[in-house]
């Protein structure tokens, strides 16, 4: 059982909707919402309102001037088409703009690596292409070693499929044929900026063939090269395999302690950490 360092089920807060205005975004903007404080809100909202409401304001009154007291109710309606569309287009384009920079944060946060290159594998973010290869990477021995369940897999290769965000996910490659071998997950340890956490499996076809401990490798040093001094692996006290690639890479036990995992079962787990080694000196 490997932790993967990260809960799939974030996935399952990533909607499918219309491409104009993905529903991701609309996730984003709610999480803004729950986090960020309610002024702060209130003000970036109305300067978008002030923004796109002074040149409708401007159509109004000329529109009023022009056709006079004889069509009362024709300019009524078009005030109210002008209110309406203001707000509407006003709080679409804040909401963009917010779901932006939310997008951008995860982004900066989770976007650690973009190719990775070993032996026989490339580590890269996944495209729509890989969903068909990336489901059958995960078999029943995979969900249940790692506390998924079908649906959780399903999520995540459907947002693969649907070419939406995949925070910290990536896929292996192997360079001989182009097949999908496994994947792996890279993001935040807490609130340690100078730590990440790493997670990753590999498919029923290509196990016991020392792909693990070769992305492994790769990915602990990509992560070091990319200014990171610690990366964390957790796993059970059971799963001597991943324990034996963590002697394997130098990486030395931290603690023991229970694990929650995505399914809600609780494990007793070991945590590693591997830490970069200084660079001597000339």
């Amino acid at each position: 059982m490997l932790f993967l360092g990260r809960d799939p089920r974030r996935f399952d807060s990533i909607e499918y909707g219309s491409r104009m205005f993905p529903m991701w975004r609309i996730t984003y903007v709610r999480a803004a919402l729950q986090q960020g404080p309610w002024r702060a809100t209130a003000r970036g909202l109305a300067s978008w309102i002030v923004m796109v409401g002074a040149p409708a304001v401007t159509v109004g009154v000329v529109f009023t001037v022009v056709s006079g007291s004889a069509a009362r109710g024709l300019v009524i309606a078009v005030w109210v088409m002008l209110v309406v569309g203001v707000v509407l287009v006003a709080g679409g384009l804040w909401a963009w703009r917010v779901s932006g920079l939310v997008d951008k944060e995860i982004r900066a946060r989770y976007g650690v690596l973009w190719k990775v290159e070993s032996a026989r594998l490339l580590l890269r973010p996944p495209v729509r292409q890989d969903a068909v290869a990336l489901a059958a990477t995960i078999d029943a021995e995979m969900l249940a070693g790692n506390g998924w369940s079908e649906r959780d897999a399903q999520v995540m290769v459907k947002a693969v499929g649907a070419g939406l965000p995949t925070p910290g996910l990536l896929v292996f490659e192997a360079w001989s044929d182009g097949s999908l071998v496994g994947g792996a997950s890279v993001h935040p340890s807490g609130s340690d900026a100078s730590s990440r956490t790493l997670g990753w499996w590999i498919g029923p076809r290509h196990r016991r063939a020392g792909y693990a401990t070769e992305a492994v490798a790769a990915l602990v040093e990509a992560i070091h090269d990319a200014g990171f001094t610690t990366v964390e692996i957790g796993t059970s006290e059971s799963n001597l395999a991943v324990q034996r690639i963590c002697d394997r890479i130098g990486a030395t036990e931290k603690d023991r302690r229970a694990q929650q995992l995505p399914n809600g079962s609780v494990v007793p787990g070991i945590w590693y950490e591997h830490r970069q080694v200084p660079a001597e000196m000339p």
